[in-house]
């Protein structure tokens, strides 16, 4: 049973990000937080406003971003 234990601590873990914002370009300036693979409420850059929402995949939606 410990082990399983273990695994649900790690999918509970939250991973804090700080990342360049994709429309102004600040550095560091969105703190993104992920729990399961997915962005846990909005992150808003400090710099411009732009808003990553809550419940994305991080990478997929900044890939996303950039085809457009």
């Amino acid at each position: 049973m410990s082990v399983f234990a273990d695994c649900q601590d790690i999918r509970k873990m939250a991973v804090f990000k700080e990342i360049d914002c994709p429309k102004c370009g600040a550095k560091e300036s969105i703190e993104v937080i992920e729990r399961d693979n997915l962005t846990t409420g909005d992150s808003i850059c400090d710099q411009c406003g732009f808003t990553i929402p809550e419940g994305v995949v991080l990478e997929r939606y900044l890939d996303e971003l950039k085809q457009k």
